[in-house]
């Protein structure tokens, strides 16, 4: 059954058009070229597609790697789909269908703001797997992707089967915000941050600052992984396009918008099955704050990872890998 979605009443007319923000062919091929060579470093060659969501008006880029039952992935920010290879591309029995959110990547721009976010959130993943022509489907998530699992979660539960957060989810109670999150909430250090040349370094200092200093020092981030890294700064419009909605979201002394609160009332109202696979040194959040959030879910579980951070999956893939499909594959599906 495929399900059908009207068009969004509640954006103001500025807001319901999209910024076509497209890459010269030059830079497109550089990115296409990074990403490639992390995707054939990992074993992996994914398939490639765009689906239209007549709501946004926008037209989105999916990549799709293996077989068996499908998960959709929701990256955070600011990052694209691909941040997600190390992971799917070492998963075996599943469809993992891999997203460039709106402005991400290769995905055409949506401009998502602390006025629009609560219809964002509440559509588009439910758009998205009509598009996708899924009725359900698992879903993993992180970071500003996790809020956007969650709040499918509350709303359209039917959609999602079983749910995996791999890190402090956006807008969980006490999260913390980075300095570089918090710096987007001024205009003048954002130009900056947008104009600033990308190197190596500064993209090591990024990871370090979101919890994966350990993996940094140690070298674990591959060649392969950086220079896909840097180019999604260097080649897209993906730092651009979010840094405006993360300095909407952020204050400087990093207080959180009430549009991103995951309240307590909605985490009690999710009953998808959840798997938490959370960062011990996660930024975001520490280990009470993983300990409060879940248990506000009917059906959750928790898992500390030692010396991982914000994107778990990317300090030990092969374990991250394991947990996915012991959680996916080997628990019974709801009903």
């Amino acid at each position: 059954m495929i399900h059908t979605t009207s068009p969004m009443n509640d954006l103001a007319p500025h807001e319901s058009r999209t910024e076509k923000v497209r890459l010269d062919g030059t830079r497109e091929q550089a990115y296409r070229t990074s990403e490639r060579g992390l995707w054939r470093s990992l074993g992996a060659s994914p398939t490639e597609r765009y689906v239209e969501l007549p709501r946004f008006a926008v037209r989105v880029r999916v990549q799709e790697v293996g077989e068996g039952p499908a998960a959709v992935y929701l990256h955070g920010g600011p990052s694209a789909g691909t941040t997600w290879a190390p992971l799917a591309a070492r998963l075996n029995g599943i469809r993992s269908i891999i997203v460039d959110r709106p402005g991400t990547g290769l995905s055409e721009a949506f401009p998502v703001t602390a006025a629009n976010l609560d219809s964002f959130a509440d559509h588009f993943l439910v758009d998205l797997l009509d598009a996708l022509g899924l009725d359900r489907a698992h879903v993993v998530a992180s970071s500003f992707g996790g809020f956007l699992a969650l709040r499918a979660a509350a709303v359209a539960h039917e959609r999602i089967d079983r749910m995996v957060q791999m890190s402090c989810p956006a807008g969980a109670s006490g999260m913390t915000v980075p300095p570089f999150m918090r710096a987007a909430a001024v205009p003048l250090l954002r130009r900056l941050m947008t104009a600033m040349p990308v190197s190596e370094r500064s993209a090591r200092s990024m990871l370090s600052g979101i919890g994966h200093t350990a993996s940094v020092e140690a070298g674990l981030f591959t060649p392969e992984f950086m220079a896909w890294y840097l180019s999604l700064q260097q080649d897209t419009a993906t730092m651009r396009n979010e840094l405006p909605m993360i300095g909407s979201l952020f204050t400087v002394r990093g207080i959180v918008h009430p549009a991103l609160s995951l309240s307590d009332e909605l985490l009690h109202s999710v009953s998808t099955p959840t798997f938490f696979y959370w960062g011990a040194d996660d930024t975001f959040g520490d280990e009470d704050i993983a300990e409060q959030t879940v248990a506000k879910l009917g059906d959750a579980t928790l898992r500390m990872v030692p010396h991982a951070g914000h994107l778990p999956w990317l300090d030990d893939p092969a374990d991250a890998a394991r947990a996915v499909e012991s959680f996916l594959l080997t628990q019974p599906s709801r009903v």
